[in-house]
């Protein structure tokens, strides 16, 4: 009976350092799982404003072509009222000359600063593209260390 008493106290004091043993491994995985959750909410984040990026430029891209459209129109308006005024010169009419060429001169400065602002506006998009190339970048940097971290910890657990 005392071997069997001896027996079962050591056997039981094994199972008990094997379970206090186990307790350390399985504290780690868990904080291992609570660090990928939150590095998955980062990525996930990082996702959606790549995708608020691409709203943005596309949107960006849009005003642009319409930005474009309208300088082309100014520029015919203006070409036209550069026609008009070298007929007016042709006739010998300077007046109407002369007020054709406040008009065209008036009609430049507004294809001026609509080159301008387009040339503005592709400078916001060629920054969020940046932006975004640059998330795309670190959100892709950070899937393989999740990754990494993932098999790390599934090694560990099957070691358990």
């Amino acid at each position: 009976m005392k071997t069997t008493s001896i027996a079962l106290a050591g056997l039981l004091s094994l199972i008990g350092a094997a379970a206090f043993a186990q307790t350390n491994p399985v504290v780690q995985v868990q904080q291992d799982n609570a660090q990928i959750h939150l590095d998955n909410k980062a990525v996930r984040q990082d996702s959606r404003e790549v995708h608020h990026d691409n709203k943005v430029i596309a949107v960006k891209k849009a005003e642009i072509a319409g930005d474009k459209q309208q300088l082309q129109a100014d520029r015919g308006a203006r070409d036209a009222t550069a026609r008009a005024e070298q007929h007016d010169i042709r006739k010998g009419d300077l007046a109407d000359a002369q007020k054709l060429d406040q008009a065209r001169r008036a009609e430049q400065h507004d294809v001026k600063v609509e080159k301008h602002a387009i040339a503005k506006d592709r400078a916001v998009v060629a920054h969020h593209a940046a932006d975004k190339q640059q998330t795309l970048v670190a959100r892709h940097d950070e899937k393989v260390v999740r990754h990494v971290d993932v098999v790390k910890r599934n090694q560990d657990a099957a070691k358990i």
